[in-house]
C-alpha cells in the first residue's frame, strides 16, 4: 500500500481527528489495512465488492458483528455505525471497501452519506473514529486477492503465529532447525494432556513448532506412523478467539474446538481440515485477549 495512503489512514486515527471516507486510486492492501486496524485497536471489516444494497448490509452486519436485534436497512446501518458503543461494539472501526464501482450509484451514494454522517456523529460524541477506505481490489489488475475464499472472521488475523511440524525426535530435529538453520530455541516442554513434547523456535514474528509424540496411541503418533515427519498444521493469531469461533461456525466452518482451550502459549482452538481444504488450522488468541484471564493465562509484559 502506498505510503501516502497509509499515512492518511493513520492520520484519521490520531487524537482529535475526524474519520470518514478515503477514496484510494490504487488497489487496497487488505493485509496492511488489517494490520493498521490491529495497531490502532479498531475493528476491521472488508466489504468485498458488494453489488447490491443487500450484499453491502450483509457484509457489514457480518464483518462488524451487529447484534441480532439490529434492523436490516439504511437507518439501522447508520445507527450501528454512529454509536457502536450502544451495543457493546468497538469504538473505532476501519472498513476496507474494495471495488466500490460495482455498487449502483444510488446505493453507493447513500452509503457514502451514511459514512459521513456516522463519522460526524462519532466525532461529536467523542467516540472512536469510523474510517472507510474505498478503492479497487487487486483483482482489478489481475492479481490474486489474498483474502478470497477466507471466512470473514479471520480476514483480520494478526499474523501466522507458528507452523507445526511432526518429528520423531526433537533432539534430532534441532540439528537442522537450530544448528544448521540458526533458529533460536524459545522453549521445550512436555504437554502431558496431549501426550506430546514440543519445542518452539523463533523466526521473525512467527515460530516453528516441533511436535514429538510421547504416546503411541495418540492421533499425533498415528500421523507420524502413517505419513512420517512433516507439516502438521498452521496457527493464526486472532484478537478474540471466542468471537472468531462463533462467526466461523455461523459461516459453516466445522470446528474441532467449539470454545477456547488452554494451549502451550495461550488460548487455542482448531478448525477441521474438512472445512479448510485439507489443512488443519489452529487459532490462538493474541496476548491479553478476553480468553486469557478466563483460562488462567497472564499476558507477557510489553
Amino acid at each position: 500500500m502506498d505510503r501516502s495512503l497509509t499515512a492518511e489512514v493513520r492520520a484519521r486515527f490520531a487524537p482529535g481527528a475526524r474519520g470518514g471516507l478515503i477514496q484510494a486510486g490504487e488497489p487496497l492492501d487488505l493485509v496492511a489495512l488489517a494490520a493498521l486496524a490491529k495497531e490502532t485497536g479498531a475493528r476491521f471489516a472488508h466489504l468485498d465488492g458488494p453489488a447490491s444494497k443487500t450484499e453491502l448490509l450483509d457484509g457489514l452486519a457480518s464483518g462488524l458483528a451487529f447484534p441480532d436485534w439490529a434492523g436490516h436497512n439504511w437507518d439501522a446501518l447508520e445507527e450501528m455505525l454512529s454509536a457502536p458503543e450502544a451495543y457493546g461494539g468497538p469504538t473505532a472501526t476501519l472498513i476496507a471497501w474494495t471495488d466500490p464501482a460495482r455498487l449502483a450509484d444510488p446505493d453507493a451514494g447513500t452509503f457514502r452519506r451514511i459514512v459521513d454522517a456516522a463519522a460526524a456523529a462519532r466525532t461529536a460524541g467523542g467516540g472512536g473514529v469510523l474510517v472507510v477506505v474505498a478503492g479497487p481490489s487487486s483483482r482489478a489488475i489481475g492479481a490474486a486477492d489474498p483474502t478470497r475464499g477466507l471466512p470473514r472472521a479471520i480476514w483480520g488475523i494478526g499474523k501466522v503465529h507458528h507452523v507445526a511440524l511432526i518429528v520423531s525426535s526433537i533432539e534430532d530435529s534441532l540439528g537442522l532447525w537450530r544448528d544448521a538453520l540458526g533458529l533460536d530455541v524459545e522453549t521445550v516442554m512436555d504437554i502431558e494432556s496431549d501426550h506430546v513434547r514440543i519445542a518452539f523456535l523463533g523466526v521473525g514474528e512467527s515460530k516453528v513448532e516441533l511436535v514429538e509424540p510421547t504416546d503411541d496411541t495418540t492421533g499425533v503418533a498415528r500421523f507420524l506412523a502413517n505419513k512420517g515427519e512433516g507439516f502438521h498444521h498452521v496457527c493464526f493469531e486472532v484478537r478474540d478467539l471466542a468471537e472468531s469461533l462463533t462467526r466461523l461456525a455461523s459461516d459453516g466452518i466445522e470446528l474441532i474446538d467449539a470454545a477456547p482451550r488452554r494451549g502451550a502459549e495461550g488460548p487455542v482452538a482448531f478448525l477441521h481440515p474438512r472445512s479448510c481444504h485439507g489443512v488443519l488450522v489452529e487459532l490462538i488468541e493474541a496476548p491479553g485477549g478476553p480468553a486469557w484471564s478466563s483460562l488462567g493465562f497472564q499476558a507477557a509484559p510489553g
